[in-house]
């Protein structure tokens, strides 16, 4: 089957369709996971329609009943909202959903679209799960992307990393970086704010300086704790063999985690010698 617009808006991720296929595998295809469609193609499920084919099983489609705009949000709703997307994944699909949709500002109170129901953009930072300041920096970005030719084409092409291999702009200097790093967290600090920050960082980006690349203290702080939640179960699962280890002193087990851990060609002789250098 094709996939709708709306649902390549969302990234592929081919390790994910090899877990699924797994499952699917051991327990078949879920009941209560059946694989939207919408126009005849397939609107949410694409993982799992791709992991159906490669377990060897029949998948189950449930038709979507509603407008395009109860399409987006109910993908929304169910991919962006509460699945782990990173920033750059979660931008893309905003604008890709704002250029269906529309953004209402809060400022002029302009419609993007000739759609009177445009949502507003507190309404887009709600649905996605991320702040007013982050879809405010989003749009202006859009808006950038769209208003050049080369950009629009690229991102239609490659998305947001097709853009940045047009774009090749050149890194700030240590000094711009901290000058740009201090008006981008005021500009998160305050709304009002906002377009005075817009002004002087459009002026680094007529030197050709790479922006975008230089993250805010908010984008820092949010990437470290996004780090850090990716990190726990890695940590709380390491602690636990380590207790298994400690307690049950299974060398069996203990060879056959080493063996594991050191898998490729060479690596567990390496270990073996500096492990028994060090005991002599």
């Amino acid at each position: 089957m094709e996939y709708h617009e709306i649902c390549l808006w969302l990234p592929h991720k081919p390790e994910t369709v090899d877990d699924i296929a797994n499952d699917m595998v051991a327990n078949g295809f879920r009941l209560d996971r059946a694989i939207a469609t919408y126009e005849g193609k397939i609107l949410d499920g694409r993982h799992r329609y791709e992991a159906a084919i490669k377990a060897g099983v029949d998948p189950i489609f449930a038709e979507f009943q509603g407008t395009k705009e109860e399409a987006i949000a109910y993908v929304t709703s169910e991919n962006v909202a509460r699945r782990h997307l990173s920033d750059l994944e979660k931008k893309e699909f905003y604008i890709h959903r704002a250029e269906v949709l529309g953004v209402r500002t809060k400022a002029d109170n302009q419609h993007v679209s000739i759609d009177t129901s445009s949502p507003s953009q507190e309404k887009h930072a709600d649905e996605l799960g991320v702040s007013r300041p982050t879809i405010a920096r989003w749009e202006r970005d859009r808006k950038n992307i769209k208003s050049d030719p080369e950009l629009s084409s690229a991102f239609d092409k490659g998305g947001l990393k097709g853009v940045k291999e047009v774009q090749k702009r050149r890194k700030a200097t240590k000094e711009e970086a901290n000058k740009i790093v201090k008006l981008k967290s005021l500009g998160e600090r305050s709304e009002a704010e906002s377009s005075n920050v817009d002004r002087k960082l459009d002026k680094y980006r007529e030197q050709g300086i790479d922006v975008d690349a230089v993250e805010s203290e908010g984008e820092r702080d949010h990437a470290r704790k996004e780090y850090r939640e990716q990190q726990r179960p890695i940590d709380e699962m390491a602690n636990e063999i380590a207790k298994i280890l400690i307690d049950t002193k299974d060398y069996t087990f203990v060879a056959a985690l080493a063996k594991a851990a050191y898998s490729k060609d060479g690596e567990l002789e390496h270990a073996y010698n500096i492990i028994t250098a060090e005991g002599n």
